[in-house]
């Protein structure tokens, strides 16, 4: 799996070449809704941060059903399912077209492509045969040329591309990675801290130590953790580790050093994860980052990072109660 990893360059070129399927301009657009689950839904909370400079707000859902009232004519509907077999994901998409056609897909194969096929919707077909969460950049790279052929952009193309050269850093990212597996290797339950901004790399980061490596990992995002999480340290029975994401707004490193001091003064250890560029670049190489860290911590702790057998479970115990959800 860590080649996987190790390859996401080579992958990002790749899919800067994917074909847009049933391409065509949508008009009246103003907002964007994301559908997805785990590591294809990540995609859409990064594409909610990068598009906050932009004209189109994005709103993520990861359920299995999408509200009636987020959707109207001036809605544009983009589905991940890497797999294209994601339950939820699969709902959420058939019941928004009852309410619209303009959506569009992304997925490996799976029902979610024939949904695409039969309805005559945009779609890209991406490289099967991942981990979807090893998949990311061959999803978060062609959603923004998916939008933009359908007159959405989000970011320019000259940023896309720098984006994906970052990638080439392969030797930065494994010493880094380094770094944070030997700091994070012993603790119990790391905390990441990060701003609002940077909260979808923060839960990335999250989400590859829970998969990959099988530990629990708490998410604290600022500035709101000075209204809760911040007093829960006044009297915890237990101190571990923090790794904290630096930002590319003053403001909000100046907070984030304060709650490091913070942590540190009682007892805490501090890793600050420094990272430069663009927030599209910060988001793929710190996952990347991410993804080498935990794989490498799996493969300490004689764990294999590739099987997740508790999601298994679940998605079989959703086989015997898929008669009850309704569209």
């Amino acid at each position: 799996m860590l080649e996987d990893y190790i390859k996401w360059y080579e992958y990002s070129l790749e899919a800067l070449n994917y074909e847009v399927i049933n391409a065509r301009l949508f008009n009246g657009i103003k907002k964007i809704v994301v559908l997805g689950m785990g590591g294809s839904g990540i995609v859409g909370d990064m594409l909610a941060s990068i598009a906050s400079t932009s004209n189109y707000p994005v709103y993520v859902y990861k359920d299995f059903y999408v509200p009636r009232n987020v959707i109207d004519d001036s809605t544009f509907v983009l589905s991940i399912s890497y797999s294209g077999n994601t339950l939820e994901t699969i709902l959420s998409t058939k019941k928004a077209l009852q309410y619209t056609n303009a959506i569009a897909i992304i997925a490996s194969g799976g029902e979610l492509l024939e949904i695409a096929k039969s309805n005559n919707l945009p779609y890209i077909i991406v490289r099967g045969g991942l981990a979807p969460r090893a998949a990311l950049p061959i999803m978060l790279i062609p959603a923004f040329k998916l939008l933009s052929l359908c007159g959405i952009e989000l970011i320019s193309n000259q940023e896309l591309l720098k984006a994906v050269d970052i990638l080439r850093n392969i030797d930065e990212a494994e010493k880094i990675g380094a770094e944070i597996l030997g700091f994070i290797k012993s603790s119990k339950l790391p905390i990441v801290v990060s701003s609002l901004r940077y909260a979808a790399l923060a839960i990335r980061i999250k989400n590859e130590f829970n998969e990959n490596s099988k530990i629990p990992v708490k998410v604290e995002i600022l500035p709101e953790l000075f209204h809760n999480d911040i007093v829960g340290w006044e009297a915890a029975e237990f101190k571990d580790k923090a790794i904290f994401i630096d930002s590319d707004i003053e403001h909000e490193n100046e907070l984030i050093n304060f709650y490091a001091d913070y942590l540190r003064d009682i007892g805490i250890d501090i890793y600050l994860l420094k990272l430069k560029g663009s927030i599209i670049e910060r988001f793929i190489f710190g996952s990347l980052i991410a993804g080498i860290a935990s794989v490498k911590l799996a493969q300490i702790r004689g764990i294999d990072p590739l099987k997740t057998k508790s999601i298994t479970m679940y998605k079989k115990m959703l086989q015997n109660i898929k008669s009850l959800f309704t569209l």
